[in-house]
């Protein structure tokens, strides 16, 4: 990877973790009277794809008086995020000389601990989900970043922990990529096990 222009992060488990997660969005849905009459597929890629204010008008009366109920249980979620102890270093060096955005499918509540650790100052720009409309693997989000760039599929490296939406993304757009597994060995040439080892694959770095 010689010619990288821009690297695009994913968010949860790559740069921060929720380290108290009760799944809030899900357990609405199964605390309901019938899953807000969807199933669970389509309920969670319409939490994903609208912000909380459409949310409140798209799904039941009902999703507003559950949300409302345990709005507690997503204030632990949202106050248990780390922010990954390598990764204000590494996005401050890469800024250096590549161009950083991030891409992440999310509820918009869970916009908020990326924006309170201050993450935000290192991204020329943030697509997530919940405003966008689309989710990885959609074309449609990784189009966007070539859109902005203008650079070259072989010039973007994507930089994600999931197989399905990161790397199967990035692969269909013939960008490269890098898969970060934290929390699982390291098994194949693109695996990462933290964001240091990013600049055993690109050059040049910092």
């Amino acid at each position: 990877m010689n010619n990288i222009k821009t690297i695009v992060f994913d968010l949860y488990n790559t740069l921060i973790e929720i380290t108290e997660s009760n799944q809030f969005f899900l357990e609405l849905f199964k605390n309901s009277q019938n899953g807000f009459g969807m199933d669970v597929s389509g309920y969670l890629q319409c939490v994903m794809k609208n912000d909380l204010n459409e949310l409140r008008t798209l799904l039941p009366y009902e999703f507003s008086i559950l949300y409302d109920e345990k709005l507690p249980d997503l204030e632990l979620e949202l106050n248990s995020v780390i922010v990954y102890k390598e990764v204000y270093q590494i996005l401050e060096n890469l800024k250096k000389d590549y161009r950083i955005f991030l891409i992440s499918n999310l509820a918009s509540p869970y916009k908020e601990p990326f924006f309170s650790n201050n993450l935000d100052e290192y991204f020329e720009k943030m697509i997530f989900s919940c405003d966008f409309g689309f989710l990885k693997p959609d074309k449609e989000v990784f189009t966007e970043i070539e859109k902005l760039t203008e650079n070259k599929p072989d010039e973007i490296l994507m930089v994600g922990d999931s197989f399905k939406s990161d790397i199967v993304g990035a692969k269909n757009m013939k960008w490269n990529y890098l898969k970060i597994n934290r929390h699982i060995p390291v098994a194949k040439e693109y695996e990462i096990k933290n964001l240091n080892e990013i600049k055993k694959h690109i050059k040049p770095y910092i």
